[in-house]
Order: C-alpha cells, then sequence, then structure tokens
C-alpha cells in the first residue's frame, strides 16, 4: 500500500491534514480525514492562551527487595523540571492556532512593551484564558523478588498381567492424577508514578476574568527501572496529553471512500492527492453538462467533507443521493458528517 499525506489548502488557507490511502481493500481508495475535537467550545474558542503552573517538590525512593530481606538504596526529593512541563502543556493546548503563553513569557513580553512604547500608547496583550494548574507525582522504583508457584500434573499407569485373563479384561489402568508444586524465584525491576493535578480555567469576558471549570485527575504510571531524574523527565513530558484529555480534546479520523463510478480524470486526480485540482474539474462538468452523474456529485461532496465546508458536503452528499445513486458509501459519508460537525470542530 502506498500513502501521500498533505495538508488541503483552501482559499489560501490551512485548514486540516488528510491522508489519501492508495490501494486499502482490493481496488478501492481513501481519502482519510484528521481532526482535533473538543467538548469545551468556550476553551477552544480563547485565541491567548497564558499558562500559570507551580509543581511540587517529588518524592522518591529506590528499594531492593529480596524475598528475605528489604533495603532502601536511595530516598529523598527531587525538583522535576517545570520548564519541561510548561512545553509540553503549552504543546498540547495549542490546537486551533492558539497562541500558548507561560506567565513568565507574557510577564516578559508585557515589560518588554512597556519600555519600548510610550505610557499613552501602551495597551497590555488581551488574554483570553488562564489556565492555572498544580502538578504533584511521587515515583518509586527498584529491583524486586519474589516467589511464584507452578504447579505441575504427573498421570502414571499401572499394569498387571495374568496368565488366563477373563474375557474383556485389560491388564493396564491408569491410576489417579499426582500433582506437585515447584517454586520459582523470579526478578524484575520496574517504577511507578503517582501524578495527580488540579487547577482552574478562567475566561476573559468583558475584561473581567471569570471561573471557567475545575480540572482535576490522578493517574498510575509504570515506567521503566531507571534514574529517578530520567522517570520525572519523561512523566514532564508526557503531561501535556494527559490534561488536554481532560479538557475533551481528542484526534478524529474519519475515512471516505472516492466512488470511482465513472472513471473520470476528476478521479484520478483524486487518487492523486490532487483534491483542489479534481474539485475544479469536477465543478466545471456539473455547470456544463445537462447531465451529472451521482459519482460527481459524491466526489464532490467528499472534497468538500474534506475542507470542513460540512453544508456544502451535505449538499452534494443529498444531489448524489437523488441523482439515483443510493449507495451504502454515500449514506456513510452523510452519517460521518455528524461526526465532523461544524461546531465541535477545531480545524
Amino acid at each position: 500500500m502506498k500513502s501521500l499525506i498533505s495538508h488541503v489548502v483552501y482559499m489560501g488557507i490551512p485548514l486540516l491534514q488528510v491522508l489519501l490511502l492508495l490501494g486499502g481493500c482490493g481496488s478501492k481508495h481513501y481519502v482519510e480525514v484528521n481532526r482535533k475535537i473538543s467538548n469545551d467550545l468556550d476553551f477552544a474558542a480563547a485565541r491567548t492562551v497564558v499558562l500559570d503552573v507551580s509543581v511540587d517538590n517529588t518524592p522518591f525512593v529506590e528499594r531492593d527487595i529480596t524475598i528475605h530481606s528489604s533495603r532502601i538504596l536511595k530516598k529523598g526529593m527531587l525538583q522535576p523540571d517545570r520548564k519541561i512541563i510548561e512545553h509540553a502543556l503549552s504543546e498540547a493546548l495549542n490546537f486551533d492556532e492558539k497562541s500558548v503563553l507561560t506567565m513568565e513569557q507574557y510577564r516578559w513580553m508585557e515589560s518588554s512593551l512597556a519600555s519600548i512604547r510610550p505610557p499613552s500608547g501602551y495597551r497590555s496583550p488581551k488574554i483570553d484564558a488562564l489556565v492555572r494548574l498544580k502538578v504533584s507525582f511521587g515515583i518509586q522504583s527498584g529491583r524486586y523478588e519474589q516467589q511464584k508457584v507452578y504447579r505441575f500434573f504427573r498421570k502414571a499407569t499401572r499394569c498387571q498381567y495374568l496368565k488366563n485373563p477373563p474375557k474383556d479384561y485389560k491388564p493396564c489402568r491408569e491410576v489417579e492424577d499426582r500433582a506437585w508444586d515447584e517454586i520459582h524465584t523470579e526478578q524484575n525491576a520496574l517504577g511507578r508514578v503517582d501524578l495527580w493535578y488540579a487547577g482552574e480555567i478562567f475566561l476573559n469576558r468583558n475584561d473581567e476574568f471569570q471561573l471557567h471549570r475545575s480540572i482535576e485527575g490522578a493517574v498510575v504510571l509504570n515506567t521503566a527501572y531507571e534514574d529517578e531524574r530520567a522517570i520525572s523527565r519523561k512523566v514532564a513530558a508526557g503531561l501535556g496529553n494527559i490534561v488536554s484529555n481532560e479538557l475533551g480534546i481528542v484526534n478524529l479520523k474519519v475515512r471516505l471512500q472516492i466512488d470511482e463510478g465513472n472513471h473520470s480524470d476528476s478521479i484520478r486526480l483524486l487518487k492523486q492527492g490532487s483534491l483542489e485540482q479534481a474539485r475544479r474539474m469536477l465543478e466545471q462538468d456539473i455547470d456544463s453538462n445537462w447531465f451529472a452523474s451521482s459519482t460527481d456529485f459524491y466526489n464532490l461532496g467528499l472534497i468538500y467533507h474534506t475542507y470542513g465546508e460540512l453544508k456544502i458536503a451535505s449538499k452534494y452528499y443529498e444531489r448524489a443521493i437523488k441523482a439515483g445513486g443510493y449507495k451504502r458509501i454515500y449514506i456513510d459519508a452523510l452519517n460521518n458528517l455528524e461526526v465532523l460537525d461544524a461546531e465541535s470542530t477545531l480545524e
């Protein structure tokens, strides 16, 4: 299977990522649309977001546990790298072309503007949302030895042979199963992180910050057995995805099949990933011909579907069905419009 990844550009604006799958099942060809969906539309609408993050010192302990003893190899407090956490959170929240700044970056920018502009012409940059978050986690790691019991079974056969055996006499018979246990010693090395976070999201409404929602979560993460600083860095780098799930941001993939019903040049362009060229050709075709096929209408709907123009896509899908093309892929495409509706989709 071959694949082609492209960023669709419509009217000069990059909209979303499209993955064109060439091949697939038999001779079928698909366009796969990747989009981000958010259930928190008010936060999604914020253009400039400031992060105010505080991180507690991290307690850690490293143990060596055997069957007969347990000893602590190392313990103490660790200062996590707040900048790694802020970077991970900024990346996770930087969807829909947001500007995400840390509180330190915002204050630096504000002070820089104040120093280069006269007081009469100075205006603080507007903040649409403020995210205050407190993060805390603990690390436990070490080498662990344990005993595991394995049970084995064995069958035995006993035979007794007679000189003149009676009819149907069977000289051998099975003895009841005999079982025994074997105890094996197993060793492993691992780490565990208990992560907790809590905070509030404030939205700027009429130059007044109002509490929008509170967020809180806890999770236990299993890690490799390694240096506690390495574990801390990995947790910090992965924190963004955990918090973004709390905000209801998910990646959706919709797979749309190209209709190859009339083998036109526009279908060849669609297979190559040239969506805009195919759109122009199809629209010219349906405008100039007194008869347009359901295939043309459907493929036009597919193109506008990938552009995020869902109302136009719906119109073409319906025209494809009315033109006598009641196909399963047409109905599925209409159902997918409900998944990627215009109000809840982040371009």
